[in-house]
């Protein structure tokens, strides 16, 4: 039986990093868009209410009650802006989004690859060339990664995410590695289980 070439191993282990590292950086993204929109709807709505009631009771004495309830509201929405601002989730996401995006370009590019040698386009010599680049693509990725933190639930989400996709839609290596085993057996002659003895 003739095992996938090592090339291939490293090609297909590399578009697996990079599938693991695209989901990471969504989920990633998709919590910090939800911290973005939950720290500026309270700016927005407070905001308006302020400036909407105190605009229109302009002419008018107010209770003591509502100058505090005014003042504690817009305490609160400079709290959630300044929250909003320090840790700045707007970039993180987008961040987050950009980084996902350049590793499913990688990823996508290992696959082309493996197709391409498995149709018998690109032989291994080719193929050994490309690995290079792809492997420095992927580098520079992961240093301009570090600005954006994937944290361990995001990793977890990512990992579980990545081990079903494979379950349900082997990669093009798994499918020659599990199809070997099958053509090997056929071509010795074994007979179907279902034979009539």
């Amino acid at each position: 039986m003739e095992s996938v070439p090592y090339t291939i191993e490293v090609i297909e282990k590399l578009r697996w990093n990079s599938h693991l590292g695209k989901h990471s950086h969504f989920y990633a993204s998709q919590s910090g868009r939800h911290l973005h929109i939950i720290c500026g709807i309270p700016i927005v709505l407070i905001n308006l209410i302020l400036g909407s009631v105190f605009f229109a009771l302009l002419g008018t004495e107010l209770p003591d009650w509502s100058k505090w309830v005014g003042a504690i509201l817009a305490l609160t929405a400079a709290l959630l802006g300044g929250v909003q601002t320090f840790f700045n989730f707007k970039k993180s996401y987008e961040g987050h989004r950009e980084i996902g995006n350049e590793y499913l370009a990688v990823a996508r590019e290992c696959e082309r690859l493996i197709a391409l040698y498995f149709d018998q386009i690109l032989d291994l010599e080719h193929l050994s060339n490309k690995i290079e680049s792809l492997n420095s693509q992927y580098s520079s990725i992961n240093q301009r990664a570090e600005e954006y933190i994937v944290t361990e639930k995001a990793y977890k989400k990512a990992l579980e995410a990545q081990n079903k996709k494979a379950e349900k839609e082997p990669s093009l290596v798994q499918k020659m590695q599990s199809a070997k085993p099958e053509t090997n057996k056929s071509s010795q002659g074994t007979q179907p289980s279902c034979a009539p003895a």
